[in-house]
């Protein structure tokens, strides 16, 4: 990371002794890599597909992003903490993932935040999802872009939910946030965080009841294949977060932030995009191969959700909160 800095500065240096020598072209390659752990494929894949070829071509080929899809640097906490360190320029991971580093983040994962998928993105977009971003900066992270993965459900193993009582004493793995703990226990269930590499096997072996994620990627990861029932319960919806190491960003000319930044929003829209039929896709694939799909009566879980948004409202701020809801009216 050193090293990558100082050769950053010496780019610089040169720049600036030598003059300016023409467009973007001319400047020194600059080379940075990206994770996340879906497929190439999925809607986090198609994003960073975006991200990259907008900034080559936005550059004139001077910022070249290499994507390291299926988790091969680790599950999103791992990347997250890699990116703050130095040790990955970039990730695209959901935002309760980002929520370990800054606990605003949880906002957007708050069980029935969210009136409509069109309605979370307008917030997003605009200033109190900025204003969320920029809370990165002083942990060493730059937020770049929001993008989308959408409503989440419950894929289980030999049993189905038909309202919340059914969630009672089992146990369902999530991502590793301190929100997604309070939300299944509200719901009566045992929550078993757990890096999303490690699922399929672990709903394979019964070493959990189910796994509690959005659709796209239960299908992505083939998790069908080990399991019997989908709730569709779209209790959350999911937010994800292009984020980018700082000290990185910085040594980056200003043209090259700029163009950084719009090919994040890029990658986000074209992940929103594709997010809504690709998870009403996965819903039917699943059905299609078997899987027995509910619809739990939502008004049960929405009762028990209030008690998060309580606790919760401590670490976000009400106002945050009470801003997010008011831009909703």
């Amino acid at each position: 990371m050193l090293n990558k800095l100082k050769w950053t500065a010496l780019t610089v240096t040169a720049v600036s002794v030598f003059g300016w020598a023409g467009p973007a072209a001319a400047e020194a390659t600059v080379k940075l890599r990206i994770g996340h752990v879906t497929t190439i494929e999925a809607i986090a894949g198609q994003g960073s597909t975006k991200l990259a070829a907008m900034a080559k071509e936005l550059s004139n080929g001077a910022i070249e992003i290499e994507i390291f899809p299926n988790g091969q640097l680790g599950g999103e906490l791992e990347m997250v903490s890699q990116v703050r360190l130095g040790e990955l320029d970039m990730a695209m991971v959901g935002s309760g993932l980002a929520a370990a580093i800054e606990p605003t983040f949880s906002i957007t994962e708050l069980p029935f935040i969210w009136k409509s998928r069109e309605s979370a993105w307008e917030v997003l977009n605009g200033p109190v999802g900025h204003g969320v971003l920029a809370l990165m900066e002083p942990k060493g992270i730059k937020g770049l872009a929001w993008g989308v993965w959408g409503f989440r459900g419950f894929l289980t193993n030999g049993f189905a939910i038909e309202s919340v009582d059914d969630m009672k004493g089992r146990k369902i793995r999530i991502v590793e946030n301190p929100l997604y703990v309070q939300t299944i226990r509200a719901f009566g269930g045992n929550p078993v965080p757990m890096a999303w590499p490690e699922v399929y096997s672990a709903l394979q072996q019964k070493a959990i009841d189910g796994v509690e994620t959005n659709y796209h990627g239960m299908a992505d990861a083939k998790q069908y294949e080990v399991a019997t029932h989908l709730a569709v319960s779209n209790h959350i919806f999911t937010s994800t977060v292009y984020l980018m190491n700082l000290d990185v960003y910085n040594s980056l000319s200003a043209e090259h932030q700029e163009i950084i930044m719009k090919s994040a929003l890029a990658a986000g829209e074209t992940m929103r995009d594709g997010a809504q039929k690709a998870n009403e896709d996965a819903i039917a694939l699943m059905e299609a191969n078997g899987i027995t799909v509910t619809h739990p009566e939502r008004d049960s879980f929405a009762a028990r959700a209030q008690e998060v948004h309580d606790k919760f409202s401590v670490f976000i701020g009400p106002k945050v909160l009470d801003a997010v809801k008011a831009a909703q009216e």
